[in-house]
């Protein structure tokens, strides 16, 4: 009876300790996927933000010809350049504006927007998108791996959570900067600092042990990583 009383409270102190963890570390579905639908699709990002356990969503955003936004991940689509291409066009297509997926969001969740820029040629894009976010009054956390824009973007629109993302040797040299917060590769989880982190892409166990308890995830696979966090393998 006392080994199980005291296997009964071991299993009750793991608990509140996941519990605990899971107040902190928040879970951000990468690309807005939900287990279903496209990934970056109105329909993932919505089903997304439906879903419990998930602290917001995390998609890319382009700027098209004309300077509105589509969310896609890559540079192409179906053949065309996108920076080139037509927000109609891209739409018949199958794409999202970023307009048709904010009207629709209902939700006070993480907006995480991955702003999709290579070239020092933001201000005007930053501008038009500043106009655009303003009509949604939505929880939004901007970033880039482009250093300059979060930097102008943070200065310029102070009002707004701006993070800088860095990947495998990717801006690891600005890790310590004065912006809102860092979304960091995981195989740099370790030197991250005391400011809010995200951590990605976490998809499965191994990943997910080299996130530390106050840090935040950003996943593919938001069902098993909140798995990971609730569960408890020791058998009482």
């Amino acid at each position: 009876n006392i080994n199980r009383k005291g296997s009964i409270n071991k299993k009750l102190i793991n608990i509140s300790i996941r519990l605990i963890i899971r107040d902190f570390m928040k879970i951000i579905a990468h690309r807005g996927n939900d287990g279903i639908h496209k990934e970056n699709s109105l329909e993932a990002i919505l089903g997304s933000l439906d879903i419990a356990y998930v602290d917001g969503v995390e998609f890319d955003i382009r700027r098209t010809k004309e300077y509105d936004f589509i969310i896609h991940h890559d540079p192409f689509y179906a053949g065309n350049f996108i920076e080139n291409a037509r927000i109609k066009k891209l739409q018949k297509k199958g794409l999202n504006s970023l307009s048709e997926v904010l009207e629709k969001i209902d939700s006070n969740k993480i907006i995480m927007i991955e702003i999709k820029e290579e070239t020092k040629k933001f201000k005007f894009m930053l501008l038009r998108l500043n106009k655009l976010l303003k009509k949604y009054n939505l929880n939004y956390y901007l970033c880039s791996f482009n250093y300059d824009l979060v930097r102008y973007l943070k200065n310029k629109y102070p009002s707004y959570k701006v993070g800088l993302l860095i990947g495998i040797k990717l801006n690891l040299s600005h890790i310590n900067n004065d912006l809102d917060f860092n979304a960091v590769n995981y195989r740099h989880a370790k030197d991250t600092t005391d400011k809010e982190t995200f951590i990605w892409t976490v998809d499965d166990k191994k990943t997910f042990e080299k996130v530390k308890p106050y840090q935040s995830v950003i996943t593919d696979r938001p069902k098993e990583i909140y798995d990971l966090i609730i569960s408890d393998d020791e058998q009482v």
